[in-house]
């Protein structure tokens, strides 16, 4: 995980259990309306969920560290003739989008499916955040953005165009500046690094996700 900066990756590995079972309950209570490409089956007798693959999840920011996403799903489905006489199956591919949500401070223990249907759009999320949950942030709002952050933290630059201090804004933000070395052969020349003093280890993984190499 430590290698890994994909949210899409980890909600696949963690959670693929749930979102299979998920589906396969959608598709049991469902399978009727399912609007399926078939070639060889004239009517359905039942549908078999084989195999899922994650495609993407799209993820919106909440208060504090809880945050809602979209997982975006193809599933191979096995689906059976009602006709005897026939006796055809046939593989096909459908995408399906489970609403999902939970808190990063739990380490996403309280991971929730909120919803299951059949994909048709991606949904446009309120306060969009990356693969990597970092907030994106549109030209129109830097300003507003940049402007918010200097009065909480640095309200004198406001008043007059100054020089703002690192160290300074440190002591201000309650962080704490180390010098370290980042490799002694010099192969990467700088790197940001954010770390939470938690010990969840949800979080701090998270906020690894944040270097930029």
């Amino acid at each position: 995980m430590a290698g890994s900066r994909s949210f899409t990756d980890y909600i696949a590995n963690r959670f693929e259990n749930e979102i299979f079972e998920a589906i396969q309950n959608y598709i049991e209570d469902n399978w009727e309306f399912l609007d399926l490409r078939l070639y060889k089956v004239r009517n359905i007798g039942g549908i078999e969920l084989s195999d899922i693959e994650v495609k993407f999840v799209s993820v919106s920011d909440l208060p504090d560290l809880k945050i809602e996403f979209d997982v975006v799903v193809e599933a191979e489905l096995e689906v059976r003739e009602s006709d005897y006489h026939y006796d055809e199956t046939e593989n096909c591919m459908q995408w399906f989008i489970l609403k999902c949500s939970g808190d990063l401070d739990c380490n996403l223990d309280d991971f929730k499916i909120n919803s299951v249907n059949e994909y048709k759009f991606k949904n446009k999320q309120a306060k969009p955040m990356s693969d990597s949950l970092v907030p994106f942030i549109s030209t129109e709002q830097l300003e507003y953005i940049a402007t918010d952050f200097l009065r909480r933290y640095y309200p004198e630059a406001l008043k007059t165009p100054i020089t703002i201090e690192p160290k300074v804004l440190a002591e201000k933000m309650g962080l704490k500046i180390e010098i370290r070395d980042i490799t002694k052969d010099f192969t990467v020349f700088g790197q940001i690094f954010f770390m939470i003093a938690k010990q969840n280890s949800m979080i701090k993984t998270v906020i690894k996700w944040f270097k930029l190499m």
